[in-house]
């Protein structure tokens, strides 16, 4: 009977060191292959960013910061703060010259960056590698920096632990990476002001549509996920240069001498730019293209540059046209364009002609991740008239020319000008231009914001990072009460590029193969002194920009303000046509988890919506004034004014808009509530939405044997037979 016993306690504890070790091997096992799939989406998302910087210089990381953290000064600014490090590049030959005492020049020195996730912002240091010194460090609290090779393991390592990532794509590891991280912003969300990166995966389900998953790295959690339109395959290339290449010089030609070098960050840097010996402008760059789209609502903040998000591609090419030249360059995504998920593509351009005039030009071939968006170019001149300093800076401010004796920002700067056509006037002496800023949208929607600020060290002359989303920073952190007028200028140029869908096609190259790239141009016009106006010129002269200048510029056929109307006749087409699709889910017809309500159910709920309103008026009230009621109920919490476009009731007909409003009148299904962006637990899709169900189980091929496995196996197969020969042993 003690014998029984005894053997039975034998089991007992046998059968419990085995569970044990097994539950032990079996969660080695899952925690290795949980580590090996974001090893592997690492990997995939670093090969992403090698793909589009090959061209960026390599660098020794870990010297570099060592040499940061070690230094004195440096050390003192990261006193009980939590870093992280983002990235180095190198500096160009124009912006080492900030820090030529310190011996930078070309290719010497190294910007470094460090997120502050402690008091948010950067913490950034210029590093002479020769020297292995710090020359300069500071502090930038309204940076956001763009997506970079060392943040791509944090990012993919919280997103991989999000319930409903794992839901949509299973293994994290497994998916296809459809972008470069992305440095971006919601907002509707406290990804607005913190800094987050998106990234982008193929839908696993094969639809051909981008599967976005918004990371908020300071709260190191998945702010949303969201799905945008794909786009099939096109037929047509244009341009077809996919090289990535660029070519840094200098040339003469037409009274000018300049010089320009490719950038990390922040573009061409266009620099000491002389007309008839006289420097013009000492630096033109672009800090950042930030893209914005109104269905997220968010977008991107783009770099452009030989270590950003938009490399370049092809030669740095110089044209002859004939009066002049133009120095032209190309910036791709990526290298199958047109056949790419966002498509950016943009061109950098300044055109100098023999009269004194020079043109900035910037030019988009989109059509980006949505339907609708704007783009927005931060041009940063630091006009040098005569040399850095006197010169004076006046505003046209109807009906006068004022002077501008403190830092500006102004808005409008197309349509608010003086009646020969000009915003904005600059001189030194005799030395004098006028600007204005080319009218080339069909649909009248140009417009652009210009600041003007005094020049100062650390506010651009260097490295430009990024700000918050939509907020125009930088520059506008930087406008305040410093004197202008009279003194060493900077002008920021920011216009606003607005893609449409539907005829005239612009910035939207769809239905293939149609491409219709978008441009802004900035002229600058050699002028005679400036005048006020006589009244009766204000009424009588008519808008061209030839009254005060000396010379006669090209003209520009300037489209009407008024916006074209929208084709389409049956409902269907108006919505497509209008963009309805991009923000709200309408019965078949767009996409759920947008920005705006979803329309499947209007035909039920429009007559409850206003006390005493039918539902055709609440209908047709909703799109020709969209913030006179502002619903509650959008996919992201409450709805938010100001996203939807007013100006339906000009750019359609009242037969297009009766013809929509019917049809949303009898749209009345029953709409499941749906949560959207939570991470606490996965989002079952109803039948009806066109997001695919969840990846929760994905079936996976079995794989090849490693050495852990094969060791684990080896071992619980020996612990087995000792448990069995103990055993055995106990019975005798």
């Amino acid at each position: 009977m003690k014998r029984e016993k005894r053997r039975q306690r034998i089991l007992i504890t046998l059968i419990s060191v085995n569970i044990i070790l097994l539950s032990l091997a079996l969660l080695w096992q899952w925690q290795a292959n949980q580590t090996s799939s974001v090893q592997v989406a690492v990997a995939k998302g670093k090969t992403m960013l090698d793909m589009n910087l090959a061209a960026a210089p390599a660098l020794d990381i870990d010297r570099i910061q060592s040499i940061a953290i070690e230094d004195t000064t440096f050390n003192h600014l990261i006193a009980d703060q939590q870093i992280e490090f983002v990235n180095a590049v190198l500096l160009s030959q124009g912006e080492a010259r900030h820090w030529q005492a310190d011996d930078c020049h070309d290719n010497n020195c190294a910007h470094t960056t460090f997120y502050n996730y402690t008091a948010g912002g950067t913490l950034e240091a210029v590093i002479n590698l020769d020297d292995g010194a710090v020359v300069g460090s500071w502090q930038n609290s309204y940076a956001r920096p763009g997506g970079s090779t060392y943040i791509v393991e944090k990012a993919v390592e919280i997103a991989a632990q999000d319930a409903q990532v794992l839901a949509t794509l299973g293994d994290i590891g497994a998916a296809d990476p459809a972008m470069v991280p992305m440095s971006g912003w919601l907002a509707d969300d406290d990804c607005r002001e913190d800094w987050c990166v998106d990234l982008t995966y193929m839908d696993p389900n094969g639809s051909g549509r981008i599967y976005h998953i918004f990371v908020n790295m300071e709260q190191e959690k998945v702010a949303r996920t969201f799905y945008s339109r794909g786009r099939p395959d096109r037929a047509a290339a244009k341009p077809v240069s996919q090289r990535n290449a660029y070519t840094d010089d200098c040339h003469e030609q037409y009274g000018w001498e300049i010089c320009w070098e490719m950038t990390a960050n922040d573009g061409v840097n266009f620099r000491d730019a002389k007309y008839k010996g006289k420097l013009i402008f000492s630096s033109a760059k672009i800090g950042q293209v930030e893209a914005w789209y109104p269905s997220w609502p968010g977008g991107y903040r783009d770099e452009i540059g030989f270590a950003a998000s938009v490399p370049p591609f092809d030669d740095t090419i110089v044209t002859d046209l004939g009066d002049g030249f133009e120095i032209r360059q190309m910036f791709t995504e990526f290298t199958r364009w047109p056949n790419c998920i966002c498509c950016y593509r943009y061109e950098q351009v300044v055109q100098l002609y023999e009269d004194g005039r020079f043109d900035f030009r910037f030019v988009s071939h989109g059509p980006g991740c949505d339907d609708l968006s704007i783009y927005r170019p931060f041009w940063r001149i630091d006009l040098d008239l005569d040399g850095p300093d006197n010169d004076s800076v006046w505003l046209w401010t109807s009906p006068r020319w004022s002077e501008s004796t403190t830092e500006f920002e102004t808005y409008p700067f197309v349509d608010d000008v003086s009646p020969d056509g000009y915003k904005l006037s600059t001189s030194d002496g005799d030395l004098s231009y006028r600007w204005y800023m080319d009218k080339t949208d069909p649909l009248g929607l140009d417009e652009a914001y210009l600041f003007g600020l005094q020049f100062q060290e650390g506010e651009g002359d260097g490295p430009i990072v990024t700000g918050p989303g939509d907020t125009f920073i930088p520059p506008r952190q930087w406008v305040d009460d410093d004197p202008l007028s009279g003194e060493n200028i900077v002008l920021w140029h920011v216009p606003l590029l607005n893609t449409k869908i539907g005829g005239p096609w612009w910035c939207q190259p769809d239905p293939e193969p149609e491409f219709s790239p978008c441009e802004a141009v900035l002229h600058a016009i050699p002028a005679a002194e400036l005048t006020q106006p006589d009244p009766e010129d204000i009424v009588t002269v008519a808008p061209t920009p030839e009254t005060l200048s000396t010379v006669t510029p090209i003209p520009t056929p300037a489209p009407t303000a008024t916006p074209r109307p929208l084709e389409g006749s049956t409902a269907e087409e108006i919505m497509l046509n209008a963009g309805c699709t991009s923000c709200h889910k309408i019965g078949e017809l767009g996409e759920s988890h947008k920005v705006g309500p979803d329309l499947s159910g209007i035909g039920l709920i429009a007559q409850h919506r206003v006390s005493g309103m039918s539902a055709a008026e609440y209908v047709r009230t909703s799109i020709v004034d969209p913030n006179a009621f502002v619903p509650t109920d959008c996919p992201n919490g409450p709805c938010m004014p100001n996203i939807m476009p007013r100006d339906y009731e000009t750019r359609l007909s009242t037969e297009q808009i009766s013809t929509v409003v019917a049809y949303l009148l009898d749209l009345k299904d029953v709409i499941e509530p749906e949560v959207i962006g939570e991470s606490s637990a996965p989002i079952e899709p109803s039948p009806k939405s066109v997001v695919p169900a969840g990846k929760t189980a994905v079936p996976q091929q079995a794989g090849p044997i490693t050495p852990l496995l094969a060791v684990q196996i080896l071992f619980l197969t020996l612990v087995f037979f000792v448990s069995l020969f103990i055993f055995i042993r106990s019975g005798k």
